[in-house]
């Protein structure tokens, strides 16, 4: 089942006395189509921050006190919570997360105990989810979104062991794949197709970030329905999530309070190597490898910024056309010296939707050395909620930011990587 986006009303809603803005229930994790049973609201929630973030698993995060029964009902791996948001032009509230909780920490001494608790929406479940055949697992000629589409089904659906165990209902995620235009507005299939090789043991949710980096490729979210759905929606935007935005401008000094800018180049790159799987023992035989550049790497007269170099391995890749793909797809994104803005916005400066995830917008900044006048892409929000209600949103513009947990992460696939060949 899906769900089309409900039109604001002729008349704004304020928020009901008596409640904040955001709202978190708890739900007892289900295994089966069946209707999400609650637990519980937490009202004694404090720290309350939800981070979305491009292409990445959303995740929520909060503190209960230890002593509080709230806290006594949430079980690890075993409880899901949804995040809802008042929004005044709906007249209600609206899913903004759905997740499981993963993580949890107890923090106690002779004056408290706190609990701290971590949820990742059910992308971040598809990274514990592998394909377990024994043979490499061969696509010719399918649509991209086809492939997702399967890639879906062997980790979302009747899972099974290498020999053919079933792992049904444990297995059950509740994620329902759905293609999308930039604007979130359906589509028929990309038309763009691939040959895949899966070996045994790939991860799922990697081989699905990875197909969507190459050349071509697309963008993907999660977008919470509520408990009134039986899935959450796997959104595949192609060619890419979010629009070039008309009716919105951020400008420092006006609905933004306040901005941190940063330019680094850990992440910037003019030239890119890809190196494959060259399937032969014989340590004389020739790499398989895709290379490609741009004009900077040696037009030092018009740019004078030199020559900057990135290897990325894909050891369990041994298709040439492959490699082409994901070496000219890390180009384009690593090629330019983009910088990542964030921005936190004044109180009531957002509103749902306004921006949306990948939306790109007019950025006005005129303060100390500098003067912007530019463009730039959302790729994160955050929500920090304070325990009074009150609410801060905080954007991310332009390129997001290399953190410590994906430089580890990246090391972790060139080893899974390296182990499937």
């Amino acid at each position: 089942m899906t769900t089309v986006e409900a039109a604001p009303r002729a008349t704004s809603t304020p928020v009901p006395a008596g409640r904040g803005r955001w709202r978190l229930l708890a739900y007892q994790r289900q295994f089966s189509t069946a209707l999400p049973i609650i637990i519980c609201e937490l009202t004694h929630a404090r720290s309350r921050r939800l981070d979305l973030a491009w292409n990445t698993p959303a995740q929520l995060s909060f503190t209960v006190d230890g002593h509080d029964p709230e806290a006594a009902l949430l079980l690890e791996l075993a409880t899901d919570v949804v995040a809802y948001r008042w929004d005044e032009p709906f007249g209600g509230d609206r899913p903004m997360f759905r997740g499981l909780i993963d993580h949890s920490e107890d923090q106690i001494s002779e004056q408290s105990a706190t609990v701290n608790f971590t949820c990742h929406d059910y992308f971040g479940l598809l990274g514990r989810r592998t394909v377990t055949q024994s043979t490499p697992w061969v696509i010719t000629g399918s649509d991209q979104d086809s492939i997702v589409y399967s890639l879906l089904q062997l980790a979302a659906g009747s899972a099974t062991s290498g020999t053919g165990t079933s792992f049904m209902p444990g297995s059950f995620l509740p994620l329902q794949w759905y293609v999308c235009n930039p604007d979130g507005s359906g589509r028929n299939v990309s038309g763009v197709l691939r040959d895949r090789t899966y070996a045994p043991g790939t991860v799922i949710g990697t081989a699905i970030d990875q197909l969507a980096k190459v050349q071509g490729g697309f963008d993907y979210d999660v977008k919470p329905q509520g408990p009134s759905y039986q899935y959450d929606l796997l959104r595949i935007f192609y060619p890419q999530q979010g629009v070039a935005r008309s009716d919105l401008t951020f400008v420092f000094g006006a609905n933004v309070a306040n901005l941190t800018r940063t330019v680094s180049s850990a992440d910037y790159a003019n030239y890119v190597r890809e190196i494959g799987n060259k399937a032969s023992a014989d340590p004389n035989a020739p790499q398989l490898f895709s290379e490609r550049w741009n004009t900077d790497a040696n037009n030092v007269t018009v740019n004078p910024v030199g020559l900057f170099q990135t290897v990325n391995n894909a050891s369990d890749v041994s298709i040439q056309a492959t490699l082409d793909q994901r070496a000219a797809g890390d180009l384009a994104w690593s090629g330019l010296l983009t910088p990542t803005y964030t921005l936190g916005l004044r109180p009531n400066a957002y509103t749902y939707g306004n921006p949306n995830m990948g939306d790109t917008v007019p950025l006005y900044v005129v303060e100390g050395r500098l003067n912007v006048n530019t463009s730039v892409r959302v790729l994160g929000i955050s929500y920090a909620v304070g325990d009074d209600g009150q609410e801060d949103v905080t954007l991310t513009v332009g390129r997001p930011p290399v953190t410590l947990a994906k430089i580890l992460s990246a090391g972790q696939r060139d080893i899974d990587a390296l182990a499937r060949r």
